[in-house]
């Protein structure tokens, strides 16, 4: 059974990247309920020199019917209980959509190799930042990017922690589709280097102190991973600790260990600004898998 229960899908108008986050969307949620929306903006329609109202206007309703006629294609393809367009700012009008009717979760998708900054065209950046809800960005294939069938493409999922009390929320989700889909579950986290939480000392001056900070960090760390992953039935190879700056060492981790879904948290009305720290904003940038930033309650 999904955590998820009222799923609202953004989709752009590229047919092919819209079936794709469908088909993901039904290989992790099957059986949840989904929602389909669009949003037109109304801006696009004047950047074609200086055509009259009238000629504004009538390019306006055809351009809402064709893709009416495409929303309901695609709902009925993947079976989606509604189909919506929207006219306003993307980003807005999809958190604000999601909020009024009770989604708990935001699916999308991320083109190249550019994250989180081409979700669904340069203006859905700031989709997940204030959002209220979990929101998951699906990699979808392009000219530069070659993606597994959806059907077949989460083999290795990997949660990254902070090992706060909060943790807990990221995995159980990470476990639930790792086990829903037989996937190989691995967990991560990262210790920043002793020189990098205290910025503007000299590492030369840090002497035995940093040294026995970061490794006492290890040791607990260590620790604190293998108590989980015990208790949740992980093998001992499941986890690891490592040193670095959060979002090269995650991004790491994926290419490693052959990633297909991240798992992470995202705290406060910031969105992605705070993933794992304000630091790791950077991590879904140019990252190589699909990313479910799940909101900590």
């Amino acid at each position: 059974m999904s955590t998820f229960k009222k799923v609202l899908v953004a989709i752009d108008l590229e047919e092919a990247s819209a079936n794709y986050v469908l088909e993901s969307a039904r290989q992790l949620l099957p059986g949840v309920s989904l929602s389909l929306v669009h949003v037109l903006e109304r801006s696009q329609f004047y950047n074609m020199g200086d055509p009259g109202v009238s000629v504004m206007d009538d390019i306006h309703l055809r351009m809402v019917a064709e893709v009416k006629i495409y929303l309901e294609k695609l709902a009925n393809a993947h079976g989606a209980v509604e189909h919506h367009l929207l006219e306003g700012h993307p980003a807005t009008m999809i958190q604000q959509y999601a909020e009024d009717h009770g989604h708990d979760l935001i699916v999308l998708g991320t083109h190249g190799r550019h994250g989180i900054k081409r979700l669904l065209g340069s203006t859905a950046n700031s989709v997940l930042h204030g959002t209220q809800c979990n929101v998951m960005a699906v990699r979808v294939p392009g000219s530069d990017v070659t993606v597994p069938p959806a059907h077949t493409k989460y083999r290795h999922v990997l949660a990254a922690v902070d090992l706060s009390g909060e943790s807990n929320q990221v995995l159980d989700i990470a476990q639930i589709f790792g086990e829903q889909e037989r996937a190989e579950i691995n967990v991560v986290h990262v210790i920043k280097p002793f020189h990098h939480a205290y910025a503007g000392i000299n590492p030369a001056t840090l002497s035995d102190v940093g040294l026995r900070f970061e490794q006492e960090a290890d040791q607990q760390a260590r620790a604190e991973l293998r108590t989980i992953a015990l208790s949740r039935g992980l093998s001992e190879h499941a986890w690891q600790v490592r040193h670095g700056s959060p979002h090269l060492e995650i991004r790491d981790a994926i290419e490693e260990l052959h990633t297909d879904l991240l798992v992470i948290g995202t705290h406060g009305k910031h969105g992605v600004q705070l993933l794992l720290g304000s630091v790791a904003n950077s991590v879904i940038h140019g990252i190589t898998c699909d990313v479910l930033a799940v909101r900590i309650r």
